[in-house]
């Protein structure tokens, strides 16, 4: 393990690959949103932003049962160029389109992709650089995607000016074409046995090897209570940066911008955790941290309290989901990877379909400034329970999982 640790993940070539890619398709996203969320707004009020907004979210919660079966059955490389091509395909036919339904559907055929590319690239990631790499590659990506969509969504507005929506959706398709030659040239391939996931129940396996093992069943219920308490807030905090504390358009940006270097940070900084002690810390500190900042903001009087404030949630962000993406794969069975982040991806999407509920119902029950001190308080009141919980786990160190979910 020392030796590996000492290893540079850009010593393999398939990262050299596959990070940069990924991060290229990113930014193509972003591009790609605000070219959509300016189409969108012409067509009516918040009702359609909101239907926008479902369609991206909507197909990856429909997909738990089959994205990650799919990843699981079927060769990696095939899985990956077939999702990309798909994307691309809808990207185009986004770039051509001009109606709302046209819109929607295609928005919705985009997401069917990604709900299957995301899981597929996640369990293939341990098989390239081995399992004691996987917290920093983790880590890196994350960070590198990070500062992808950061650029993307600063060109995304001066790119739809200059060229119209059509030019920046053909943007998103091109990266999305990039993806799939990427994928075709990687040499690591993760070949399923034949047979290996036609066993009974193999849709659930993913949460079942959640639920299997010690640390995971407390982390990602918990995980699912932040988001519903921590997401929330999104719905309120354009009005609390706009209209609280009446700062422009430009105020926002640089809003979500220090936001966005946050998260940077903390990926970064997560992926240098080694240890799954580390690493469950790491999480709690995360949830806390946005917790504490949510307040902050709420409280805020002036620009620079709202910046702090902005800049602990992202770092909070990126700790935390750098973490825990690591520890879902490195405590899962890596016949069941793929399940096991399609249901992670899955559920925390239907979590974040409530949490904009919650959050358009507290704000206009409470006001903007209290729904963050209240969510804020969540999420701290979750991090301490999920805190004293795992501290009651014997053997974190242990991966069980994959034993229990393989016996079914």
């Amino acid at each position: 393990m020392k030796q590996s640790l000492q290893t540079s993940i850009w010593s393999f070539r398939d990262i050299r690959l596959v990070l940069p890619a990924r991060a290229l398709s990113y930014a193509g996203d972003s591009v790609a949103l605000i070219a959509l969320m300016l189409r969108v707004s012409e067509y009516g009020g918040p009702g359609t932003m909101t239907a926008l907004l479902l369609a991206f979210a909507v197909p990856t919660v429909v997909m738990i049962p089959f994205a990650g079966r799919i990843v699981d059955s079927y060769d990696s490389r095939t899985v990956l160029v077939c999702a990309s091509l798909l994307q691309a395909v809808a990207g185009v036919g986004l770039a051509f389109s001009h109606g709302l339904a046209e819109t929607l559907a295609l928005v919705c055929v985009l997401q069917l992709g990604t709900a299957v590319a995301g899981p597929a690239w996640g369990a293939l990631i341990p098989r390239i650089v081995g399992e004691e790499l996987v917290g920093r590659t983790t880590g890196t990506s994350q960070a590198l995607i990070g500062a992808a969509t950061l650029a993307g969504s600063a060109v995304g507005g001066v790119l739809v000016g200059w060229s119209g929506d059509r030019g920046a959706l053909l943007v998103d398709a091109t990266t999305f074409l990039v993806l799939a030659v990427v994928a075709s040239l990687v040499a690591t391939r993760r070949r399923p046995e034949r047979g290996a996931v036609r066993e009974r129940g193999a849709m659930t396996a993913g949460l079942r090897s959640i639920f299997g093992d010690s640390l995971l069943r407390i982390l990602v219920p918990c995980l699912w209570v932040f988001i519903l308490a921590g997401e929330a807030v999104n719905v309120v905090e354009v009005f609390l940066v706009t209209d609280e504390l009446e700062l422009n358009a430009a105020g926002y940006g640089w809003v979500v911008a220090v936001q966005g270097a946050g998260a940077i940070v903390g990926a970064w900084l997560s992926g240098r955790l080694v240890q799954t002690t580390a690493r469950s810390r790491a999480v709690l500190a995360g949830m806390a941290a946005i917790g504490i900042a949510c307040v902050v903001m709420g409280l805020a009087n002036g620009v620079v309290t709202l910046l702090i404030g902005s800049v602990t949630v992202g770092f909070g962000s990126g700790l935390l989901n750098a973490a825990v993406s690591t520890l879902m794969v490195t405590r899962s069975a890596e016949a069941v990877r793929g399940r096991v982040v399609a249901a992670l991806n899955g559920t925390a999407r239907s979590c974040s379909l409530f949490a904009m509920l919650l959050g358009g119902f507290l704000g206009a029950l409470l006001g903007t400034r209290m729904t963050f001190v209240l969510n804020g308080m969540a999420c701290v009141v979750a991090a301490v329970a999920a805190a004293v919980l795992v501290l009651r786990v014997k053997g974190l160190e242990t991966k069980d999982s994959a034993e229990k979910v393989l016996s079914h």
